[in-house]
């Protein structure tokens, strides 16, 4: 598709995840060793991760039960896995295209489906964009975003500093597409349940922002929650219809005075 995520020479996409959530899967412990053994020419590095979730009783913190998960990575450390019980995580900073990530995925997939044990479904699949706008030539950040994004002109109460949104749209394949738009001039911009992430940070966030500039993010959220087997033909097609409306979504939210700066400049 013209014009659409990850095909233009200096695209601002940051971070690109698929996400599959499955049936609670045991010894999961066990299995994480087993597909990185599948998958390690590729993917050699590997790192434990284990999140303390914290429980109240009686007004006090108390430290609840531990989520365990394993994170591969390849020899740059701009993509890889995150492996859970009851998920499986694939995500980069360097993403190229649809085909590519799309491609690299169902390979992933291939690799991870022989250590499950039979009768494991699928019960969400989520792909997400996060895309970071910064000063370009002779291009504001809210001149790259449509109008109904824009910062509100109120010069005559002050100069402003930040601004939110968040808009959840029902779409067309049975999904929940929740597009968020934030435009500040502190560094807080990123979503934190998924920022910091433990890859390589995309090079757009290496550059310099001078003090008090505006910097925007668009992050395109978009699941679909359906039990289903562990399918790879399905869920990969599923990863399709779900990146066609993203892509659409940025489109439409994009100007095309910005889509052709970020096709012309090479990042």
């Amino acid at each position: 598709m013209t014009n659409a995520l990850g095909q233009m020479s200096n695209a601002p996409l940051i971070y690109v995840l698929a996400q599959i959530r499955f049936t609670h899967v045991p010894r999961m412990d066990k299995r994480w060793e087993d597909f990185h053994e599948k998958v390690f020419e590729s993917y050699p590095k590997a790192e434990t991760e284990r999140i303390e979730q914290v429980a109240f009783k009686d007004g006090q913190p108390t430290i609840g039960d531990s989520i365990q998960r394993w994170h591969l990575k390849n020899d740059s450390c701009c993509t890889g896995m995150i492996v859970a019980a009851d998920s499986l995580t694939f995500h980069t900073t360097e993403y190229k295209t649809s085909k590519a990530f799309t491609s690299e995925l169902e390979e992933v997939l291939q690799d991870f489906v022989k250590t499950l044990p039979d009768g494991v479904r699928v019960t969400r699949q989520g792909l997400r964009y996060v895309d970071l706008l910064q000063l370009e030539t002779g291009l504001t950040v809210d001149k790259q975003v449509i109008e109904n994004l824009r910062l509100p002109n109120l010069s005559a109460i002050g100069e402003p500093q930040r601004m939110e949104q968040l808009v959840i749209y029902k779409t067309p394949i049975g999904g929940t597409l929740i597009i968020r738009h934030r435009q500040s001039t502190t560094p807080d911009l990123l979503p934190a349940d998924i920022f910091p992430t433990k890859l390589e940070p995309a090079p757009r966030l290496t550059r310099e922002q001078l003090e008090n500039q505006i910097a925007g993010l668009l992050d395109y959220d978009h699941y679909v929650e359906q039990e289903q087997p562990f399918d790879i033909d399905k869920i990969v097609e599923q990863f399709r219809k779900l990146h066609t409306i993203s892509s659409e979504a940025f489109i439409n939210t994009t100007t095309e005075e910005a889509r052709t700066v970020w096709q012309k400049e090479s990042s």
